[in-house]
């Protein structure tokens, strides 16, 4: 096989798993579950979510479990560690948090 080939084929390969790695993304993201976010409310399978203040169950540590994504697909909504029964929840941006607690 000439130099030339070679480069091709793994420039073809690397090519491939980037697409891959991409489409898998757009399908994962695709599959996860729709939150509705109005004024200071959160609700999605039936659960209703209100803001509440940080230092209600501070310390508290995020997890990178995500809940789910709001429909607009400004907020992704993600675990707190002491609360894996999502009692609390954080909603961010890439500039914001915000801690919700379960209303009913």
């Amino acid at each position: 096989m000439t130099k030339k080939k070679k480069v091709t084929i793994i420039l073809s390969i690397i090519i491939l798993v980037i697409i891959g790695v991409i489409l898998g993304l757009r399908i994962r993201d695709s599959n996860l579950r729709r939150a509705e976010y109005t004024g200071n409310k959160l609700s999605f399978d039936g659960k209703v979510y209100e803001e509440t203040s940080y230092t209600e169950i501070q310390p508290y540590k995020e997890t990178w479990k995500v809940v789910c994504k709001t429909t607009d697909g400004v907020w992704t909504v993600y675990e707190i560690e002491q609360y894996p029964n999502h009692e609390y929840l954080v909603a961010r941006t890439s500039w914001e948090a915000r801690v919700l607690k379960l209303t009913n």
